[in-house]
């Protein structure tokens, strides 16, 4: 079974200002980040807004990053509080040829118990025909991918592996240890190199989006962390998610327009931002 490893991107949903899918951007912008040396990509994850989006939304949104055939492993978030539509992106993504499924809890049943959010998982990985990886978020989710969970869940066959976006050394000891033979990803900037000096397989991280080969290379040459830590720490200045797409906005991807309650840039700091990196020599152009 796949065990996905290396450098992924959580990859922006391009919205045009009519607020509909730019499923060009979204092509471009995959196969842009394949020639920057990238091995995957996760759609509709975090930074893709998937909850901001319906599930006809979210299986035109995966269908266009399907068909886009960029030649990356794809990693699709099939994550709902609504068993039935996991159940159904789970099988989109099958359907698709994704490589990999990503899951995070049910996250509206905050005072559901470890059991319940256990057999809402255990539902997701027996109908699954693809890996599925966990996803630990507990910031927005408020539900963790706990020990007592993971004593459940973890034995199951599709169960590979967790994407921890904690940023916690803490939590990437204890989560490293329960998948020494699985897919950890680490799911901040910051700890790339830290996941892979542990025994991490590797990253699905916010800068990967805009500047791949940095967040690539780390694997080469760990020193190249410490520049990743300031172009992290400079995106999170301006709004990490906003950025991202003023970012890609600049490359001439789309327009990566924003859905509300989320705002978009204004130009005068998205122009404060680009003078900045200009500055700093990050971004390629």
């Amino acid at each position: 079974m796949y065990l996905p490893m290396g450098a992924f991107a959580p990859v922006p949903t391009p919205l045009t200002p009519e607020d509909t899918l730019d499923s060009n951007a979204l092509s471009a912008h995959l196969k842009w980040l394949k020639s920057e040396g990238l091995d995957g990509a996760l759609i509709l994850g975090t930074n893709g807004e998937f909850a901001s989006c319906s599930l006809g939304e979210q299986m035109l949104i995966a269908e266009a990053a399907a068909k886009a055939e960029s030649g990356l492993k794809l990693m699709l978030n099939v994550g709902s509080c609504a068993l039935d539509d996991a159940l159904d992106m789970a099988q989109v993504g099958a359907d698709l040829g994704y490589d990999a499924l990503i899951c995070p809890p049910p996250w509206y049943f905050r005072d559901a118990s470890t059991r319940g959010i256990a057999d809402f998982f255990l539902r997701v990985l027996d109908e699954s025909r693809l890996p599925v990886i966990l996803y630990h978020i507990p910031r927005l989710t408020g539900i963790p991918i706990s020990d007592e969970l993971l004593q459940i869940v973890r034995k199951h066959e599709r169960c590979v592996g967790v994407k921890d976006s904690t940023g916690d050394e803490a939590e990437m000891a204890r989560l490293l240890g329960w998948f020494r033979d699985g897919s950890y990803m680490v799911g901040h900037d910051r700890l790339i190199a830290k996941c892979l000096e542990d025994g991490g397989r590797g990253s699905i991280t916010a800068c990967a989006s805009v500047i791949p080969d940095l967040v690539k290379s780390i694997e080469r040459k760990a020193e190249q962390q410490v520049k990743l830590n300031s172009v992290r720490g400079l995106l999170e200045k301006f709004g990490l998610g906003p950025a991202v797409k003023a970012i890609l906005r600049k490359k001439g991807f789309g327009a990566y327009a924003a859905r509300p309650p989320l705002t978009a840039l204004p130009d005068a700091q998205a122009e404060q931002l680009i003078a900045m990196l200009n500055m700093f020599g990050a971004i390629k152009w």
